[in-house]
């Protein structure tokens, strides 16, 4: 890029990118296989580097199913490359995966333990997907269970989404008398929610569960988890987002916000979408870069039209796993694809500067 400085900013609703002088090298650089943003976030890195926090454990979940692994795969290459001599441990709560496929994954993060934790016997198992999300998404609800009991603190992360901060930061985040700690969701409205299941009203109440922190000690105190798997059983046609709606029946103003940079979802960078967004840009921190790219909505960077102005991070660490040529052979990506991808990426950043 001519200019690369890129003044703390990735895009311009939530992250308030400003306008950048880019010469036609820098588009043929982007077309011809090297991510367009690449070098502004390389940039803001350099701009923003913090001392990194001392190596510790981490204990990150997952609920997946093979369909899923190569995606799960994007987050564990981003969660270590951002977060140096950091040790982890990974919790797999799964239905059934077999021991190669395990082997496979595993390669993505060599030298870090896994905990593969198989589900049985659980009604879990019966419920079905809702719109977008996977059957695999309620795993989650079964970890205050299943995690082995020298575990007292665990992150969730969905497999759609990428770290590009050390997540250690997240993981020592203080829940005070809190079991969760969430990002609220901004494509819901809170009060038209709590006032659907008799709840009391709260602007931005309403949490996104893609990104979890919990207190496995007071969830299994509380017992808590069964309760929301309670909810879906009984209400599951009124759960509109599956067992997110039902966590936040459960969880309703018992919960700890946590820095929405951390969760940062695709409403809060496309507004030109039409799509409502019930977050104010200070709330959503403008002129700060994510610290998770959160790919919410049905539009994934690996379907076969997907797009999203910061699709190039996920492209970056797929490259990083044992799992690229599957997934553009799944996405049906070709050339020409890849380069209308790539064309359409481009002209979507340059409305977001508008």
């Amino acid at each position: 890029m001519s200019d690369p400085a890129f003044e703390g900013n990735l895009a311009s609703s939530a992250m308030g990118a400003l306008p950048m002088k880019t010469s036609f090298r820098s588009i043929a650089e982007g077309l011809n296989g090297r991510p367009l943003a690449e070098p502004l976030l390389e940039a803001a890195m350099q701009r923003y580097s913090r001392p990194r926090p001392q190596a510790s454990d981490v204990t990150i979940a997952f609920g997946l199913d093979t369909a899923y692994l190569p995606h799960a795969a994007v987050v564990l290459a981003s969660l270590i490359a951002n977060a140096p001599g950091a040790k982890f441990r990974f919790l797999i709560v799964h239905d059934g995966i077999s021991p190669q496929a395990r082997s496979t994954f595993e390669r993505c993060a060599e030298g870090h333990r896994f905990d593969w934790l198989e589900i049985r016997g659980s009604s879990v198992l019966a419920m079905p997907g809702k719109r977008h999300i996977s059957r695999a998404g309620y795993y989650r609800l079964m970890l205050a269970e299943l995690a082995p009991p020298d575990i007292d603190r665990v992150l969730y992360l969905d497999a759609d989404l990428v770290v590009m901060g050390d997540i250690r930061e997240l993981y020592g985040c203080d829940l005070g008398e809190h079991a969760i700690g969430a990002v609220c969701d901004v494509g819901m409205d809170g009060e038209v929610f709590a006032e659907r299941f008799q709840l009391q009203p709260k602007r931005l109440g309403y949490f996104n569960s893609g990104v979890l922190l919990m207190d496995l000690t007071k969830l299994r105190a509380s017992d808590d988890l069964s309760k929301v798997i309670t909810v879906l059983e009984t209400r599951i046609d009124d759960m509109e987002y599956g067992d997110q709606c039902a966590l936040n029946v459960v969880f309703w103003s018992r919960w700890k916000q946590l820095d929405i940079l951390w969760n940062v979802q695709r409403r809060m960078l496309m507004p030109q979408e039409g799509k409502p967004c019930y977050a104010t840009a200070a709330e959503m921190k403008k002129g700060r870069r994510p610290k998770i790219i959160h790919f919410t909505e049905h539009n994934k960077p690996w379907s076969t039209d997907g797009w999203h102005p910061l699709i190039w991070t996920y492209y970056r660490y797929l490259k990083k796993t044992p799992y690229r040529a599957q997934v553009h052979e799944l996405g049906e990506v070709h050339f020409v694809k890849d380069l209308r991808r790539k064309i359409k990426t481009i002209v979507n950043w340059y409305r977001l500067q508008a």
